[in-house]
């Protein structure tokens, strides 16, 4: 059988996608891949990075790995694929131990093209092992900027991916992100070991997005203007805060002020966060306020605004925020609200977590003291108290993790087999929720009951290594526990474990730590902040200003889209909320096209300078799309998927504007594709032929 080509890419991209052409960029690099070949992605939020991995799965002969750092989106993009039937699924901590064996089970029969994994899950059992058996065709590492320590998104648990990478017998390989300095796209391959990667970059300017900076003196300014921005826009919307309680605050006053919002943080409960974010992309709710733990990866298209309510700690945090703004290419609005005191928030946290070197040093004398005297605190408030001054917990926290790296303290993990295990359901919800008797959660319930008995109840200490064969050992049984905890079924620790110091007698000058990388690290997080305070303190171009900070050559002075060149900066902040402000009127759900906004010093006209013509609709033409969106929702309401997943509002403009009559002629337009028509086609032609209502006279 021969190789796949770009030709045999082509076809699939329109037989599983419904599109007849790539995107710039997007063939660059399905070439590289499939040429065997290393690759760096760089594309803009919205440039269609995922295509760069998904077409080249379906047309390589195994399977493909995507290394992905969060739940939200893997089950995004997976929900997506399985929409078009095309064969991929996820494994994360949301699933039990049965259903991991199952979707394993499903890659090795070649049931899967696509298998989803963040890279924590390389730490159970012998998987990459397991996977290497499979055929890997392709490594694709999905948001890999979170892999370099020089990011604005560090995760210690990317830097696993190289060994992973290495065990999975080093695999061709592709890494994305949107987001990435010509030092973070150095230091990506080499994190990776790519070998002579091709690096691809298309640019990161987002020509539908428009820049807005609302200065403000203080909250009470920033939630005024937050209100007016959004009262006077139509179309979906997200707002950005920075801590849990500012976007409970936020999404309660909204409501208040009659504007349909919801809060989205880690602080609440998993069922909470999947009912917001499936009531958003259902578009069932017009505007979600959040962390920037929401958003991530989700491909909503047609998000109409983005806000940031205090400045992010990085540009390329706000840049990769804002471009969750009109993903479908039409106009969108972004806004930074800043205030000078928004700085103080991020230089506590950075100096933090890159603590002063007297404070490492004053954190190590303390332990130190109180090691000789047997009598080693444990808990971070001890420690910091301890070290005196104005120690913080978080300061002590890194200062431990950073004497741990580098020798002086070890962190002794609890006993590698005794473990305390607390029972938390009744007998009665553990036979209804294990009903099979072969389910090894089961049997190690039954296994933990023989030995403890009664005393499980309360809390009982068992040895691990004596569960049955199947069962014993701690790499087993944690997992198997993991999962019965995440589903409260029941509460388990590890015994014993804690820091000590490794020699009690080594002086503070005898530490062996790396001061001037600490240095340059916080002062690499204190200049990215420095520069997002310049952006938004800028007189001159925004887009330009963002451009030549990424290094991209297109950079300009003058734009049509920041409020610096369209003229429509706020020169100073409000001193209070406008009476419109006060008693808003009450938003509209969610609107997919722009609409004339009521201030007219905010934006120069109604009509963006960049919009996309082509999608431009006559009213006739307009009175079909909302009908088409209104079928859209009733099957996005049926099936329980978002609307996009169905169909993009970009598809249905387009079906609008050709009101093909068949579905031979439904198919050629953009965005259709085999298995969409097959499953939909009949329900949106029927929409089309329907006789038209007369206009009234």
């Amino acid at each position: 059988m021969s190789p796949p080509t770009i030709a045999t890419a082509r076809a699939m991209l329109k037989s599983a996608f419904g599109y007849d052409q790539f995107r710039p960029g997007q063939e660059a690099a399905i070439e590289a891949v499939l040429a065997e070949r290393d690759t760096l992605v760089v594309l803009p939020t919205g440039g269609g990075k995922s295509l760069c991995f998904q077409v080249p799965a379906l047309v390589l002969p195994g399977l493909t790995i995507v290394v992905s750092p969060l739940i939200s989106l893997m089950k995004d993009q997976v929900d997506s694929l399985e929409g078009r039937k095309l064969p991929a699924a996820f494994i994360n901590s949301s699933l039990s131990a049965s259903q991991v064996s199952d979707r394993l089970g499903r890659a090795m029969r070649g049931e899967l093209k696509l298998l989803y994994l963040a890279p924590e899950r390389f730490d159970y059992g012998n998987i990459a092992e397991r996977l290497r058996q499979m055929g890997i065709s392709l490594l694709a590492v999905d948001e890999a900027h979170c892999i370099s320590q020089w990011g604005h998104d560090f995760r210690p648990s990317y830097l696993r991916v190289s060994d992973v990478r290495e065990k999975l017998g080093f695999p061709p390989t592709i890494a994305l992100t949107a987001t990435a300095t010509p030092a973070v796209r150095d230091d990506i391959s080499r994190q990776l070991r790519l070998r002579d990667p091709r690096v691809i970059i298309t640019g990161f300017d987002r020509t539908n997005l428009t820049y807005h900076v609302l200065p403000a003196r203080n909250d009470a300014d920033k939630d005024a203007q937050l209100v007016e921005t959004l009262s006077t826009r139509e179309g979906l919307a997200i707002v950005y805060a920075s801590t849990r309680k500012a976007v409970d605050r936020l999404s309660s006053m909204l409501e208040a002020r009659g504007i349909q919002s919801a809060a989205y943080h880690a602080g609440l409960d998993d069922q909470h966060r999947r009912d917001v974010q499936e009531s958003f992309m259902a578009e069932e709710l017009r505007v979600i306020v959040a962390t920037n733990a929401f958003g991530m990866g989700i491909d909503k298209p047609n998000v109409r605004i983005v806000v940031h309510h205090s400045m992010p700690g990085t540009l390329e945090a706000y840049y990769q925020e804002a471009g969750r703004a009109g993903r479908d290419g039409n106009h969108s609005d972004v806004f930074l609200m800043h205030s000078f005191p928004d700085r103080f928030t991020h230089e506590f946290f950075i100096r933090g977590a890159y603590p002063e070197r007297a404070v490492i040093e004053s954190v190590y004398a303390a332990l130190a003291r109180q090691s000789r005297r047997g009598e080693l605190p444990q808990s971070l408030s001890a420690i910091a108290a301890l070290a005196g001054g104005k120690t913080s917990e978080r300061e002590a926290e890194s200062a431990v993790r950073i004497l741990i790296q580098a020798g002086a303290l070890v962190d002794e993990a609890a006993s590698s087999s005794v473990a305390r295990v607390r029972l938390l359901a009744t007998p009665a919800r553990i036979k209804r929720e294990l009903t099979t008797d072969a389910d090894p959660a089961l049997g190690i319930l039954r296994s933990l009951w023989r030995i403890a008995g009664d005393s499980l109840q309360t809390g009982a200490t068992v040895n691990l290594d004596a569960l049955p064969p199947g069962l014993a050992g701690i790499r087993t049984a944690s997992a198997l526990l993991d999962d019965l905890q995440s589903r409260q079924l029941v509460a388990w620790e590890r015994v014993g474990g804690g820091i000590r110091l490794t020699s009690p007698s080594l002086a503070v000058r005898g530490l062996k730590v790396d001061w001037t990388m600490l240095a340059r690290r916080r002062g690499a997080e204190l200049a990215k902040l420095d520069a997002v305070q310049r952006y938004a303190y800028a007189k001159s171009c925004r887009r330009g200003f963002v451009l030549r900070y990424f290094g991209d050559p297109a950079a300009r002075s003058r734009c049509d889209g920041c409020d610096n060149c369209l003229g429509t900066t706020i020169k100073r902040a409000p001193a209070e909320p406008s009476a419109q402000s006060r008693k808003p009127k009450r938003a509209t759900r969610c609107a997919s096209h722009d609409a004339k906004p009521a201030s007219a010093d905010r934006v120069a006209s109604d009509k963006h300078p960049r919009e996309r013509e082509d999608l431009a609709l006559a009213p006739k033409e307009q009175r079909l799309f909302e009908a088409l969106r209104a079928r859209r929702a009733e099957i996005a309401r049926d099936e329980r998927v978002p609307a996009y997943i169905v169909f993009w509002d970009r598809t249905l403009a387009e079906i609008a504007k050709r009101r093909p009559r068949s579905l031979a002629a439904l198919r050629d337009v953009p965005g259709v594709g085999e298995a969409k028509l097959e499953r939909y086609g009949n329900k949106f032609l029927a929409i089309i032929t329907q006789p038209e209502e007369p206009e009234a006279a």
